[in-house]
């Protein structure tokens, strides 16, 4: 696991470059992919396996191209495919509100090593617009994810050479106590952001490729307070950190009216670095809320899954919280209960309580 006592959290240290970032266009680069994978291939990490109930197990990533897909995670980042699955998933797809038939294809993947902080890939059999197309960099809307690198210039000269565009070169930032850190932004398929940072003096936990994915994921609220305290009365994540800026230097570098202000909550387990969630508001600017495009079959970041270990016990919050129960599911997760509910801000998050073999 990574150190629990690292002292800044890398999307937090990320986040002025990081919001600067409007949407741009889809790159659409080519993982250089060798093979196509078949429906039946796995690592040994079962889908099921514990995972610390206050960080997400998965972002789920739609995307129209699964083997571009995998090319970039699993063959450049080194991710590890968890579980492959070809063909139908009825209870997730009901689960989704969409057609037994939509989804074609499935990818769990984890880094390595972690158990947190998976990327759950998902083909759509008519996938939709990009959650992020043409999105100003204060809307609101799952915004990026976050990638832990070994060597960042390395990284950058070998995706570089790839023929993947960044949005800048490689960044330098130093905190009021010292700290280095190194960053750079990439656009990349369906309209994401990667965010690849590298602390000094702190090695990442990654894969032997130098990446490690993903400590955190950012989203946009319009009220930081209302969704941090959703967040912990429906999960019980820790709010690891809070940070306001402001000022003329902020205003300038981001963009922002004169007077306004970001705030910013890293929301998950302080004791486990991946699978956080990286809550930014802008307060004083002009948000669109683009969360209503994050639904399946649009491509992008579309939610969150959290392995919780007693469900029941959130379902009874549930009049108050807005969760739904969704019942007994067997599909790309294993079996289990799984239920849903959406944040104030308007994220999806699924909860799912594994049953039976490799819980």
């Amino acid at each position: 696991m990574m150190n629990p006592t690292r002292s800044v959290p890398i999307g937090l240290l990320a986040c002025a470059a990081l919001l600067l970032s409007a949407c741009g266009t889809d790159s659409a680069q080519r993982g250089g992919r060798a093979a196509t994978r078949s429906s039946t291939e796995v690592s040994a990490l079962p889908a099921t396996m514990n995972v610390s109930p206050l960080t997400f197990a998965w972002v789920v990533i739609s995307v129209a191209d699964m083997d571009q897909a995998l090319g970039l995670w699993v063959d450049r980042f080194g991710m590890e495919i968890v579980t492959r699955r070809d063909g139908r998933d009825a209870d997730l797809a009901k689960a989704w509100g969409i057609g037994a038939d939509d989804i074609l294809d499935q990818a769990l993947l984890r880094t390595p090593g972690q158990r947190e902080g998976g990327v759950h890939l998902v083909r759509f059999r008519l996938p939709g617009p990009a959650v992020r197309e043409g999105a100003a960099s204060t809307d609101l809307v799952p915004k990026s994810v976050d990638i832990a690198v070994r060597d960042i210039q390395a990284r950058y000269d070998e995706l570089a050479a790839a023929g993947y565009q960044f949005r800048s070169t490689v960044g330098r930032l130093v905190t009021d106590t010292g700290l280095v850190v190194h960053e750079v932004h990439m656009p990349a398929h369906d309209g994401l952001n990667l965010v690849f940072v590298e602390q000094e003096a702190h090695a990442e936990p990654t894969s032997s490729k130098g990446y490690g994915v993903a400590p955190q994921i950012v989203v946009i609220s319009p009220d930081n307070l209302r969704e941090s305290s959703y967040l912990q009365s429906l999960l019980g994540v820790e709010q690891i950190s809070h940070n306001r800026f402001g000022g003329p230097s902020i205003e300038k570098t981001i963009g922002l009216p004169a007077g306004a202000k970001l705030d910013i909550r890293i929301m998950g387990d302080s004791k486990v670095e991946f699978g956080r969630l990286e809550i930014v508001q802008y307060e004083g600017a002009t948000s669109r809320d683009l969360y209503p495009r994050a639904k399946p079959p649009a491509r992008g970041m579309l939610s969150v899954t959290y392995f919780v270990r007693d469900l029941n016990s959130v379902l009874a919050r549930a009049g108050t919280l807005g969760v739904t129960d969704l019942g007994v599911v067997d599909g790309v997760y294993g079996p289990g209960h799984l239920a849903t509910a959406t944040t104030p801000a308007g994220l999806r998050i699924d909860l799912f309580e594994p049953r039976g073999a490799g819980r």
